[in-house]
Formats: structure tokens, C-alpha cells, sequence
């Protein structure tokens, strides 16, 4: 029996194309995060995925339309521990419409990890959030492996959700292998896929060996 957790990042957003700081604004899919989805999705990038699969996605609309292109009208949980970091006043804005606030470059520069933007959270509270979410996806995905195991199924669950979600995800669990979270970072539309063995995460690979940078004519994201 195979066990595995798929994490995938939503399409391209305005927030994405016009560089804003954004992660609880509910932001629609653009006709461009909906196309590249579709074009990753018919180059193969995405897994054929058991009828059974437990599929969860946060609580943003971007992320359940992200879901219904790549896996169409199929049951998913609602799940807003990953709900992308909240940037408070700052959410949809820009680095050049915030850099003179005074309270601007603290928070930018911060290395605590506790410094929050105003109504916002910090860091290390996002972190918590998240940690507190991996935790509960893991034992309901450790149930999904008892329940398989028993039949001829793999244990599969996939997660829609942000890009500093999984991000932090794959940072947590597999702390020694990239720099900083930042770095665990994928483009719109991929991801990683995350194998267990005896209830626990082993090892990981990226979701596809395409390019999607290539695909959404960006250097970065």
C-alpha cells in the first residue's frame, strides 16, 4: 500500500500578477491562472487520484477553484488552518505603497519572527497555525491508512491551498534540506508530494518535473 499527501499551490491570482502583499484576501483565479492550471493539468502534471482520496482545500475561493480544474466536482473538506498567512493592512498592497510607514522596515526586517504587520499575523503565529493544521491532516490521514489497509488501496489525501502554507509544511518536516521556508516555496499550480511510511512522513518529490515557470512566463512568484 502506497501513502501519500499531495500539497498543491493555487493558480495565479491579481495579487500574484500586480506583486501585492496578499494571504486572506479572497481573490478570484485570473483567465490566466485558469488556462495554466488547465495547461499543466493536459502536460500531465497532476496525479490520477483514487475515487476514495481524502481532498481538502483551504477556506479561499482561489484555492476550491484551483481544485475544480485539476480534479473536477468531487467531495473536499473545508479546512482554514491553511488559510494563507494574514497581512492585515497590508493585504493587496504593494512594497512601494508601504516602505514609508515607519512601522514598515521593523516588520520587513524582523528576524524574531514575531513582529506582526498591523492587524495582521506574525511569523511565528503563522507558523503555529499551520503546524497545528499538519498535525490534524496527518492523524486523518493516518486513519485513511488503517482503513486502507485493510483493502487493496493506497492512502491518498491532497491539500489545495498557498504557497506560504506549504512552504511552511515542507520546512517543518523536512528542516534540513533547503535554507529557510521561503525556499520551499512553488509556483502556482505545483507542489510536492509527500510519502509515509508506518504512519510518518519518509521523503518527498517535487509534484512534476515541469517547469512551470516556464509555463506562466515568470522568473518567480
Amino acid at each position: 500500500m502506497a501513502s501519500k499527501i499531495y500539497f498543491i499551490r493555487h493558480g495565479i491570482t491579481e495579487g500574484n500578477m500586480r506583486q501585492w502583499f496578499y494571504g486572506t484576501a479572497d481573490l478570484h483565479l485570473t483567465e490566466k491562472g485558469k488556462d495554466t492550471l488547465r495547461e499543466l493539468k493536459d502536460r500531465g502534471a497532476y496525479p490520477d487520484i483514487p475515487d476514495d482520496a481524502d481532498c481538502y482545500t483551504s477556506a479561499l475561493v482561489r484555492t476550491n477553484e484551483t481544485f475544480q480544474i485539476i480534479f473536477g466536482d468531487r467531495p473536499r473538506t473545508v479546512f482554514p488552518l491553511f488559510n494563507e498567512i494574514s497581512f492585515g493592512d497590508c493585504e493587496c498592497k504593494t512594497y512601494e505603497q508601504l516602505k514609508n510607514y515607519e512601522w514598515f522596515s521593523t516588520w520587513a526586517e524582523d528576524k524574531t519572527g514575531d513582529v506582526s504587520p498591523p492587524g495582521g499575523e506574525s511569523r511565528n503565529e503563522f507558523a503555529a497555525r499551520v503546524s497545528r493544521g499538519m498535525k490534524k491532516l496527518v492523524g486523518s490521514h493516518r486513519e485513511k491508512e488503517r482503513y486502507c489497509s485493510n483493502g487493496d488501496g493506497d492512502a491518498v489525501s491532497v491539500v489545495v491551498c498557498h504557497g506560504g502554507v506549504i512552504a511552511g509544511i515542507m520546512h517543518e518536516t523536512f528542516p534540513d534540506v533547503k535554507g529557510s521556508m521561503w525556499d520551499w516555496i512553488p509556483v502556482p499550480g505545483l507542489g510536492y508530494t509527500m510519502e509515509f511510511k508506518n504512519g510518518r512522513p519518509e521523503k518527498y518529490e517535487n509534484l512534476s518535473d515541469i517547469d512551470g515557470r516556464e509555463i506562466f512566463g515568470v522568473s518567480e512568484w
